[in-house]
């Protein structure tokens, strides 16, 4: 059992499948010629040895059997907010959302996509009844916040290619919006949503656009989606954190197609220091995790395997030490928030 290659997108693993396919993945471990497809430094894995859509399939399944879990303060909360996010940039006044919140820094990435004064004036001239599109929303968390929280007059349509994430979402905060948010399960690259429909397309930490200085098959599938189902005039906000030199291909490939950006905002900093701050919430989610499934309490193996499943975490959280944390401190990748237009 290969559990970063092996999973599929349309499943909704149970806890009870869960205990299975950790077992099978540490047992796995006896037949290992190569070692361990995960840095035990770093926790990186290289691309050809993962499968995004495996990967997806099992966080979201795993969030959802944790539930409710503690943070490093003891406050319950249930992990929704899949986004690394960043710290609230002091040049854009005080930070809308409590101090206290344990998934602060994720709600700050969707707050953080409309605080532009293009976006701000765009919806405010449609008295805020404006219908908006998130590609890979994951949990619905973001479009929660921003339905009850951002935009409490738009209506709100979130699409992911993940059955556990969407199911999250129907149960979770679909009914809270009492008919304005709709969550919908597809591939981004084939959305089945009308073309010109959509005031603002939101894309939050989506995982596309990660190969380092260029656009791919994948990206451009996924990036004329977002032209198609953007009316003229339409607003795309994106905020996620790759590698900086991929950002300009998909500026002149968006320009190519109709999308003009207007701003960039770097928000790299603030992204390393919620990393820094957020470091024991993901340390005390990453140890109830592994804690709860019995393979890894299996003699050897499971120590092993456990290892490997908290270094992947966290750098998949880019905490401190990590690989995924290093490329932001090196700028290899940059965090930043970008608003675009569609031409009208």
């Amino acid at each position: 059992m290969d559990i970063l290659t092996a999973l599929k997108e349309k499943s909704d693993y149970t806890t009870n499948q869960l205990q299975m396919i950790f077992g099978a993945w540490v047992l796995s471990g006896l037949f290992e010629r190569n070692g361990s497809k995960v840095s035990a430094t770093s926790g990186a894995v290289e691309e050809e040895d993962y499968d995004k859509k495996s990967v997806y399939s099992l966080l979201y399944s795993l969030y959802r059997s944790m539930g409710v879990v503690k943070s490093e303060t003891g406050e319950p909360y249930e992990f929704t907010f899949n986004t690394w996010g960043y710290a609230w940039p002091k040049t854009w006044g005080p930070s809308p959302i409590l101090a206290t919140d344990p998934q602060r820094f994720g709600r700050n990435a969707y707050s953080g996509l409309f605080e532009f004064p293009q976006v701000k004036k765009y919806v405010a001239e449609r008295d805020g009844k404006v219908h908006v599109v998130e590609m890979g929303c994951g949990t619905g968390a973001g479009a929660n916040h921003v339905t009850m929280n951002v935009l409490p007059e738009c209506t709100y349509e979130a699409v992911d290619m993940q059955q556990t994430a969407i199911l999250t979402c129907q149960r979770r905060f679909v009914p809270q919006a009492k008919g304005r948010l709709v969550a919908t399960c597809a591939d981004c690259t084939q959305v089945p949503i009308a073309d010109g429909v959509a005031d603002i397309v939101v894309v939050n930490e989506t995982h596309v656009t990660e190969h380092g200085g260029q656009v791919s098959n994948e990206d451009i599938l996924f990036l004329g989606q977002i032209q198609r189902i953007l009316k003229p005039g339409g607003l795309f906000v994106w905020g996620n954190a790759i590698p900086d030199d991929t950002w300009q291909p998909c500026f002149d490939h968006l320009a190519s197609i109709g999308i003009k950006l207007v701003e960039e905002r770097d928000v790299t900093l603030e992204a390393i220091q919620a990393r820094d701050e957020d470091a024991g919430r993901a340390d005390a989610y990453v140890e109830q995790c592994v804690e709860k499934f019995w393979g890894f309490r299996i003699p050897h193996l499971g120590r092993l395997k456990r290892l490997d499943a908290e270094i992947a975490l966290k750098n998949f959280f880019r905490q401190p030490g990590t690989d995924l944390y290093d490329r932001m401190v090196d700028r290899t990748d940059t965090y930043k928030v970008v608003l675009l237009q569609k031409e009208g």
